[in-house]
């Protein structure tokens, strides 16, 4: 049932699989996603998801790099975060990073609008990344409904 992500940067993501994710991304993740975005006035066009061989989990930025010039920090940062800052005429715009996690320990707050689980990463002041978390508990009861 655990399936591994060989593309993966991080050695602390895990993984699990199911038949049905349409269901799952429709139903639950994306609404999740959505609302939580919301309440915080970012556009569907200003955000991005991480892709599954970049999640990471808090544990990577502790991960000692082979190359002494290099942290899993400074590559992945400059990866999957920095590389969609751009110049619109006087404006800097910055799109905002999210990854859906399974790992409560990645999520230290709370919204108190929402009551998403979540953490943030700033840039200066600005929030540039987010990990969401969802409770695999939820995925499962929504594998359940109308299932017959």
């Amino acid at each position: 049932m655990i399936e591994t992500n060989s593309k993966s940067k991080s050695q602390f993501v895990g993984y699990f699989g199911v038949k049905n994710y349409e269901k799952i991304e429709g139903e639950l993740i994306q609404p999740l996603v959505d609302i939580f975005f919301d309440v915080r006035n970012i556009q569907k066009q200003n955000r991005k998801e991480i892709q599954s061989e970049g999640v990471f989990a808090d544990r990577d930025f502790l991960d000692k790099s082979k190359d002494k010039n290099k942290s899993f920090f400074s590559e992945y940062f400059y990866d999957y975060i920095v590389d969609g800052i751009h110049k619109n005429g006087d404006n800097v715009e910055i799109p905002v990073t999210y990854c859906i996690t399974l790992d409560e320990t990645n999520c230290s707050k709370t919204c108190p609008k929402t009551k998403i689980r979540y953490d943030e990463m700033l840039l200066f002041d600005t929030p540039v990344f987010y990990f969401i978390y969802i409770d695999v508990k939820e995925v499962f009861s929504c594998l359940r409904q109308n299932s017959n």
